[in-house]
C-alpha cells in the first residue's frame, strides 16, 4: 500500500467516509495528490486519464477501454486514439453496441455527469465516467471489467467490507475534477496566446512555438525553418481607408497565410503589420516555396476596405531563415529572419529573400525589430 500523504496536501472536501477500507486509502489520497501535481505542472488531462485506467487495472482488472468525444448538440460520438497500459482497447465489435447503449443514456444531457455510471450493451456491464473537453463536447471513458477481477467483490480487507462502488467513485470523481480545470487553464492558454484582431497566435506564442522546435531539432535532428513576413507600405492603408479597414485587412491577411501553409505550421501576427510563420519539418528549399506562396497569395488577392467595398492590392516581403543550416539557436535564427526581410524590403519589396551572411554586412543596416513591434493598426 502506498504511504499516506500528509493530511496539509489534501483537499478534506474531496474525501468520503473511507473507515471501512483502510488499504485503498493511501492509493486514492496519491491518486489526489497525483491530480493536483498535474494541475500544477499544467500538464494535458491525458496523464489523469492514463492514471486512472491504470488503478483500475491493478485493482480489478480491465477487460477493454476506450475514450469518446460527444458533440453535444448533435450526439455525435468519436472514438479517440489513446492507449492504456495493461488495458486493451475496446473490439470493433463491442463498440458498436456500446455507442447506442451511450447515446441511449446521454441524448438530452447537457452538463457532464459527475461520478461513474453503468450501461449495458452486448450482454455486457460497462462502466461510464464522463469529462470535460469544450462547451460542445464532452468526453466518455468506457471500460469493462474483467471476467476474472483480481479483488472479489465483498472482499473483507483488514476487518472491514469493501466498498467498491465508493472507491471508484470517489478516483472517478478526482479525476473529473482535475480534468474540468485542465480544460479551464487550456482555454486561458488559448485566450493569452491569440491575437484580438486576426485571431491568429500573437507574439507569445512565437517563443513556445520555436523553442518547441528547437528541442524537436536536438532530440531527433528535424530541421524547421522561419518566415518573417511584413506587409509594404501598410501605413498607406491605415492613413487612407482608417484603422477599421486596417485592422479587416489584417485579418484578411492571416486568412491568405494560413491557406498557404500546412495546418500543423504556426502562423503568428508578431506585432502591426508583420507576421512570423514557423514550418514544421521544412527544408530550406520546402521553406522558399512555402515563403513565395504566401508572397503569391497575398499579392494576388483582392482585399476589401471595410464598409466601402473597395479593392485594396497588398504585398509583402519576406525572410528565410532554417535550423540548422543558418542557426540552431531562436534568438539567431530569429534574428537572421527578421534581418533577411528587411533586406527584401530594401530590394525593392513583394519578394522573398533567404539569409544570406555576405548581404547582412551592410553597415547602413537598422534592423525591423528597431521599429514597435506592439503598435496595432
Amino acid at each position: 500500500m502506498s504511504e499516506l500523504l500528509p493530511n496539509s496536501q489534501i483537499n478534506q472536501n474531496l474525501l468520503p467516509n473511507f473507515d471501512s477500507i483502510p488499504t485503498f486509502i493511501g492509493s486514492t489520497f496519491e491518486f489526489a495528490h497525483f491530480c493536483s501535481e498535474q494541475l500544477n505542472a499544467q500538464t494535458s488531462c491525458s496523464n489523469v486519464l492514463r492514471r486512472l485506467v491504470s488503478m483500475l487495472s491493478d485493482w480489478f482488472g480491465v477487460a477493454e477501454v476506450v475514450y469518446m468525444t460527444l458533440e453535444t448538440a448533435h450526439s455525435e460520438q468519436k472514438r479517440r486514439t489513446m492507449k492504456f497500459v495493461n488495458a486493451p482497447v475496446m473490439s470493433e465489435a463491442a463498440l458498436g453496441a456500446v455507442r447506442l447503449a451511450l447515446q441511449a443514456v446521454t441524448t438530452g444531457e447537457d452538463d457532464v455527469r459527475r461520478g461513474f455510471y453503468p450501461i449495458y450493451a452486448a450482454g455486457e456491464v460497462y462502466n461510464c465516467a464522463q469529462f470535460d473537453e469544450s462547451e460542445t463536447q464532452r468526453g466518455v471513458l468506457i471500460w469493462r471489467e474483467s471476467d476474472s477481477p483480481k479483488i472479489g467483490q465483498g472482499a473483507i480487507i483488514e476487518g472491514g467490507t469493501v466498498n467498491f462502488e465508493e472507491v471508484v467513485d470517489f478516483v472517478v470523481r478526482t479525476a473529473q475534477q482535475s480534468a474540468h480545470w485542465l480544460r479551464r487553464l487550456d482555454n486561458s492558454q488559448a485566450l493569452l496566446y491569440q491575437d484580438e484582431v486576426t485571431g491568429l497566435y500573437n507574439y507569445r506564442f512565437m517563443d513556445v512555438a520555436i523553442d518547441s522546435e528547437i528541442r524537436r531539432h536536438q532530440r531527433f535532428h528535424l530541421p524547421f525553418s522561419l518566415l518573417f513576413i511584413d506587409l509594404d507600405n501598410f501605413k498607406q492603408v491605415n492613413d487612407v481607408h482608417g484603422h477599421l479597414t486596417g485592422s479587416s485587412v489584417l485579418k484578411q491577411v492571416g486568412v491568405q497565410i494560413l491557406g498557404a501553409v500546412r495546418d500543423v505550421d504556426s502562423v503568428i501576427r508578431f506585432g502591426g503589420d508583420e507576421f512570423v510563420v514557423v514550418l514544421l519539418g521544412a527544408t530550406t528549399q520546402q521553406a522558399l516555396m512555402a515563403a513565395e506562396r504566401v508572397r503569391s497569395c497575398i499579392d494576388a488577392h483582392p482585399f476589401v476596405s471595410e464598409g466601402l467595398g473597395k479593392q485594396i492590392h497588398i504585398t509583402a516581403s519576406i525572410g528565410v531563415a532554417c535550423c540548422p543550416e543558418h542557426a540552431r539557436d531562436k534568438a539567431t535564427i530569429v534574428r537572421l529572419a527578421d534581418e533577411t526581410m528587411y533586406l527584401a524590403k530594401r530590394g525593392g519589396k513583394n519578394q522573398v529573400i533567404m539569409v544570406n551572411e555576405n548581404e547582412l554586412q551592410d553597415d547602413d543596416y537598422e534592423p525591423a525589430s528597431a521599429k514597435n513591434r506592439r503598435e496595432t493598426p
